[in-house]
């Protein structure tokens, strides 16, 4: 049986991991747009061609957008959970969903 830090540090892994793919998706949808874009700009086609192809592909990014604001919430969700399960202290600047209240706001 696993302790509770071991599981927590397997956690931590993967919730990692998650966010790092999270992102590794995001920069993936933003070199198809600029790629999308360069098409428009730099072929003979018309510059309206694909406009719903663009339009999906805005989608897409906002609910990656979205998924990453949601895995944040996972990550200072699980951190809370673990310093009261553990009575380890919080390490400052280590959770990053201490600043998304302030991003949202900025966003907003």
């Amino acid at each position: 049986m696993l302790t509770i830090e071991a599981a927590g540090a397997r956690v931590a892994q993967d919730l990692e991991d998650a966010e790092r793919l999270t992102n590794e998706s995001l920069r993936a949808l933003a070199r198809l747009q600029l790629s999308m874009m360069n098409l428009r700009l730099d072929t003979d086609l018309p510059q309206y061609q694909g406009q719903t192809a663009v339009i999906r592909l805005q989608e897409a990014q906002k609910q990656m957008v979205d998924a990453m604001s949601n895995l944040t919430r996972v990550h200072k969700s699980m951190r809370d959970d673990f310093t009261k399960i553990t009575s380890l202290p919080d390490e400052p600047g280590r959770c990053p969903a201490n600043g998304l209240a302030a991003a949202e706001k900025t966003a907003a």
